[in-house]
């Protein structure tokens, strides 16, 4: 673990490569909120998120770490789903309740049962490389928030910037 944090901003590059890469499609909807959905090192990135665009997102962003989603979620709710595995349980069920809502959704794993239910209902997804504990995922995982922000026209691209 000491090496993977001595490593920590290494995969930052490859994180950027994979963000500008994405391909998202119907991101014109109307969004009234976003709600990030992730647990322990996987959920980490959505409060800072949150806080970091809170001077440039137009619409609240709300951190959800439990197995219940919000009453407020409904069809203008960009929901991101965060679970590097793909298989975090509690993450899981959130999208089924966001999906059963009729959620926007946007899925950032590296793969596991995620990266399924991403392909298997045409929802926009970053995948990144696995291989990594959670936390040690952080550098490849968080820039992905912001290029999910940037693709939905939440927030402009100058975060590429600060992250180089």
């Amino acid at each position: 673990m000491d090496q993977l944090i001595a490593d920590f901003t290494k995969p930052l590059e490859e994180a950027l490569k994979v963000g500008e890469a994405s391909n998202f499609n119907n991101t014109t909807g109307q969004i009234s909120n976003v709600l990030v959905c992730g647990l322990g090192g996987s959920g980490i990135g959505g409060t800072l998120i949150s806080q970091l665009v809170a001077d440039q997102c137009k619409v609240p962003v709300v951190v959800n770490k439990d197995y219940i989603i919000p009453s407020f979620v409904d069809e203008n709710t960009l929901v991101i789903c965060c679970s590097y595995s793909g298989n975090t349980e509690e993450t899981i069920k959130m999208y089924e309740q966001a999906a059963s809502k009729g959620a926007i959704v946007s899925i950032i794993t590296s793969g596991g049962r995620f990266a399924e239910i991403a392909n298997e209902n045409e929802l926009n997804l970053i995948q990144i490389r696995g291989g990594f504990p959670p936390r040690a995922a952080f550098g490849l995982s968080f820039p992905q928030l912001f290029y999910t922000f940037e693709k939905y026209g939440l927030i402009d691209n100058s975060f590429v910037a600060e992250f180089r």
